[in-house]
């Protein structure tokens, strides 16, 4: 009115975004993300070579730690974009978010099912047991579409088979008696054997 500046009444307020939080929200992501840089560099004293059928116990830490760097980027990816529009946002009345509340008897039910997983294990072999722990798993955390709870549990579980027994070579459990006949078999199957 008198020469100063005229703020417009539905121009946004932009929240300034303190050092403090940005560090604090970028410090996790970015610790890991050099740590997957820099760790492949002292994992092994002498390069190993095995000449066995796949890539051997070198191979898979290296990609381990190359997921953890490329996830670690995503996750500062993600974290700057959501301070960048946490900024642009609104300051016009505060939500109150309604934090749920923990569930003691989901965590109890958890807690069984790692224990029932151990268990089954040496007996029915890692493919059934691995199964029936992602399909029980994603049912507690709630998934209910028995189509996705299907095929969540049976990637999961061929991901994990060609992982530690296609690349990495390590011996899991195949069961005992007919459960380890369906294992060879699931086994020769997937083309691990």
């Amino acid at each position: 009115m008198f020469g100063g500046r005229v703020e417009r009444a539905d121009a946004p307020a932009r929240a300034p975004v303190s050092w403090r939080r940005i560090v604090s929200r970028l410090a996790l992501p970015g610790g890991f993300l050099a740590l997957g840089l820099i760790l492949p560099a002292y994992m092994f004293d002498r390069p190993l070579r095995i000449r066995a059928r796949g890539l051997g116990p070198d191979a898979w830490p290296g990609v381990f730690l190359n997921a953890i760097a490329v996830i670690a980027l995503l996750w500062i990816i993600a974290e700057l974009w959501a301070l960048y529009a946490e900024g642009k946002r609104k300051r016009a009345m505060p939500i109150v978010e309604q934090a749920e509340a923990y569930d003691y008897s989901k965590a109890a039910a958890a807690i069984c099912l790692l224990l029932a997983f151990g268990w089954l294990l040496p007996t029915v072999g890692f493919p059934i047991a691995a199964t029936l722990f992602i399909l029980c798993w994603c049912f507690l955390g709630g998934i209910r579409n028995p189509v996705a709870l299907l095929l969540v549990s049976l990637l999961g579980m061929l991901t994990l088979l060609w992982v530690f027994m296609g690349l990495a070579l390590m011996p899991l459990s195949r069961g005992t008696g007919v459960f380890d006949d369906f294992s060879v078999w699931f086994l020769r199957f997937v083309r691990i054997y």
